[in-house]
């Protein structure tokens, strides 16, 4: 049998004729739920490895009712700061002996339009980034005991965890030192006003301009893209050419505007205009922008997310923010 099966799968079946044993039998001893005589099992067990048999981590976990996969879910995974963040949590979910589903929510699709295809694999939990959740959604995880989390996001929806850094206070750190920097007139250039991310760091800025007895010289809110940054950064300094320091929502937004500044309008940088970043992602300290930024601790957030995931109580969602980092480079 094996010689005439051995370019393909070994089954259940095959398990089950080997051992002389039925498949429902193999089934209970797979999963783990239900009796399988000392006997049956010793037969099973021999067979299991005479054929090399492994259970599907997938076809397991829709027997058992819960799986060891948990369901990442994404939506903007080709800003770079993402994939970073992905491998990350893949090793640190790995090195737990659980496995990654990976969920992208390609837009026009929301988070939510991805929910139904999560929960068909009864994964152990899901991460989510870069997007929000709505209260029904929310409602169909915790309806079937599936903790959630969000990453790098917050939210006031109920039943779910949300790990994020603290970006007001990474936007207050911008403004100082924006301004310590020599810097009278500032701007910001924003992600969207429904991304918490951008939000939040726009008004920790904005308090503490107020502190200095200033104020931003104009917002603008567009996307999380280089794209954005080079054409957006343009319209500002049109519009505002006395602009001499620009808090940046990410680094691919201040990419964006260090390029159009030099090369599009002729600015040096930082002597006429200082740029800073958020994320600390892969191309900020690459010789081209050594960009100033605001370093997220990804690290730490992810041992949080993991450990809401895993221990937390559904019924009592918890918020948790980290402080980043200011990582000083050459564009302020």
């Amino acid at each position: 049998m094996t010689a005439s099966r051995s370019h393909l799968p070994v089954t259940q079946k095959d398990v089950a004729k080997l051992a002389q044993v039925s498949q429902a039998a193999v089934s209970r001893w797979t999963s783990g739920r239900g009796y399988v005589a000392a006997d049956v099992r010793e037969r099973i067990e021999k067979a299991v490895a005479e054929l090399g048999y492994a259970p599907h981590p997938l076809a397991q976990g829709l027997s058992s009712g819960q799986s060891d996969i948990v369901a990442i879910v994404m939506a903007n995974i080709t800003n770079p700061w993402y994939p970073v963040v992905l491998e990350r949590i893949t090793h640190a979910l790995q090195a737990l002996q659980l496995q990654v589903l990976l969920f992208n929510a390609t837009p026009p699709q929301s988070v939510d339009d991805v929910v139904p295809d999560v929960l068909r694999y009864r994964v152990r939990g899901a991460i989510i980034t870069t997007a929000a959740l709505s209260s029904t959604a929310a409602q169909q995880f915790a309806s079937r005991g599936i903790p959630v989390v969000l990453f790098n996001r917050t939210t006031r929806t109920g039943g779910v965890h949300s790990v994020s850094c603290d970006n007001a206070d990474g936007g207050r750190t911008a403004a100082d030192c924006l301004l310590k920097a020599g810097a009278r007139h500032v701007a910001f250039m924003g992600g969207g006003q429904d991304a918490s991310t951008s939000a939040d760091r726009l008004r920790g800025f904005v308090q503490q301009l107020h502190e200095w007895d200033r104020a931003p010289v104009a917002t603008l809110e567009g996307e999380f893209t280089y794209e954005w940054g080079f054409e957006a950064v343009q319209q500002l300094m049109a519009q505002h050419p006395e602009i001499d320091g620009i808090f940046c929502a990410d680094d691919e937004i201040a990419s964006g505007a260090m390029d159009a500044l030099r090369f599009r309008l002729g600015k040096r940088i930082p002597q006429d205009v200082r740029v800073l970043g958020f994320d600390d992602h892969p191309i900020a300290a690459k010789a081209a922008y050594q960009l100033t930024t605001i370093r997220q601790p990804v690290q730490g957030m992810i041992q949080q997310a993991i450990e809401l995931l895993l221990n937390g109580e559904i019924a009592q969602p918890s918020t948790q923010l980290l402080k980043g980092q200011l990582i000083m480079r050459g564009s302020v």
